[in-house]
């Protein structure tokens, strides 16, 4: 199911991935947001159509994977949900919101990453981001006065005055102290990445990154955000250490401890109790039987609910019901499933003729692939208790791993197999044995 458009002669788009730099830093940093005068100002959406069309003119080949055309099938999806749900209107509006916060950095981070040093320029952005994030909280945490602190930019923490505690944001999206969590949590793996690569001067930086990632995740008062650098570590050794039976087992029943662990309160928060949290995975999976195809609507579960689902998996799966949870479901997983493979069934080049250049360079993506393969384990365990389906740190972060899975085709294409129709398929039924334990643990917990 891999598809090139006409094979011409290959163009890196140089000046396209200097403006998805451009955007990569609008996007994490929010340099605009710092002044009040300049946070409405839409840079970002102009650096977004830059790259799209440098990239249309100048890239090629343009890859589009199986992941692609699954992305781009959402589009029309939510908008037929919304006119079957009564609000064509709302359907478009919610479309539009999906082409911008997913379709767009999706394409643009997995064409335009085409070499290992692109991948690492992106990667060194990104831990950049969450040091500034870090030190903004820093600067919130230490200028608490029972009420609120301040940071760089007037950004405010947000916390529970009664409980005398303090939770540390951002801007934009990183406004809620559980998507700052999400994306120090996902930049983990990126500093053991350059950890285990560099030389002394490097490692001893990257053990300071290390720390104030742990110290970020520890001010934004998430306990999801913590589990999931527990998960990362853990699923680490599971991955490498056991055999392929045993992790299957524990992908499986993961779901399972995860939605038990909720029904007793070890991931309750000040915002809404555990069972609170497990009435609304309940109400959406009441909400996806009620509507088994179409699903109620993208942005229509707070609607009904008025809290969102504190799920990814579910909250998806009822605003755009069987479908629309396949679809996405389906690239999300055959992302970490080829992923997996790459790392469980292909960790060697198969081919005694193959210069050591060739054998170094496959190596070298495999770790690639390997260190964003975890960063995707970071999201996936947070986003279990988070409603974050839609979040932009999702596509741009499988962009990239799907970005590490196009350079590594093009070293082995007889690897295009992982992306054939019947894994496209697998990956979709495994996506939902999540919603199947979700329910039999909700059963259980409630």
């Amino acid at each position: 199911m891999t598809r090139r458009l006409p094979i011409v002669k290959e163009k890196n788009a140089t000046v396209a991935f200097f403006f998805l730099v451009l955007y990569t830093i609008f996007v994490l940093v929010r340099p605009h947001e710092f002044s009040y005068e300049t946070s409405n100002w839409i840079i970002i959406k102009v650096l977004a159509l830059t790259t799209i069309l440098l990239t249309v003119l100048t890239l090629r080949p343009i890859n589009l994977m199986p992941q692609h055309y699954l992305l781009f099938s959402l589009i029309p999806l939510i908008i037929a949900s919304g006119l079957l749900n009564g609000w064509l209107s709302g359907g478009l509006y919610q479309a539009n919101i999906m082409i911008v916060s997913s379709a767009i950095p999706f394409f643009l981070f997995s064409n335009c990453v085409t070499s290992i040093q692109r991948q690492h320029i992106i990667m060194y952005l990104c831990l950049i981001a969450a040091l500034i994030m870090i030190y903004n909280g820093h600067l919130q945490f230490s200028s608490y006065n029972g009420e609120y602190g301040t940071g760089i930019g007037g950004s405010r923490s947000v916390g529970s005055v009664a409980r005398q505690e303090i939770r540390i944001t951002y801007f934009g999206f990183f406004s809620d102290p559980n998507d700052l969590g999400m994306f120090l949590v996902m930049n983990f793996p990126f500093a053991l990445y350059f950890l285990h690569q560099g030389n002394f001067l490097k490692k001893m930086i990257m053990l300071g990154v290390i720390t104030a990632i742990f110290y970020g995740v520890y001010m934004t008062g998430s306990r999801g955000t913590l589990l999931g650098i527990i998960g990362i570590v853990g699923v680490y050794f599971l991955f490498t250490k056991a055999g392929t039976k045993l992790i299957i087992f524990s992908i499986v029943v993961a779901p399972l401890v995860a939605t038990l662990l909720a029904s007793f309160g070890g991931m309750s928060s000040s915002e809404s109790s555990a069972h609170g949290r497990l009435d609304a995975w309940y109400v959406g999976v009441h909400m996806l039987l009620s509507n088994p195809i179409f699903g109620i609507g993208m942005g229509n579960f707070i609607e009904e609910h008025n809290l969102v689902a504190h799920n990814s998996y579910i909250h998806i799966a009822a605003e755009l019901g069987v479908l629309g949870y396949s679809i996405w479901g389906g690239v999300l997983i055959l992302s970490m499933l080829v992923g997996f493979l790459l790392m469980k069934k292909y960790s060697t080049l198969d081919d005694d003729s193959a210069s050591e250049q060739r054998q170094k360079e496959y190596q070298q993506e495999l770790t690639i692939n390997k260190t964003i393969f975890f960063s995707m384990v970071g999201f996936m365990i947070t986003a279990f208790f988070l409603s974050r389906s839609y979040s932009l740190l999702l596509f741009i972060f499988l962009g990239l791993l799907t970005a590490s899975h196009l350079r590594i085709l093009k070293i082995r294409p007889e690897l295009k197999e992982l992306f054939s129709a019947a894994m496209v398929f697998k990956s979709i039924r495994y996506s939902w044995l999540i919603i199947f334990t979700v329910f039999i643990a909700m059963k259980i917990g409630l």
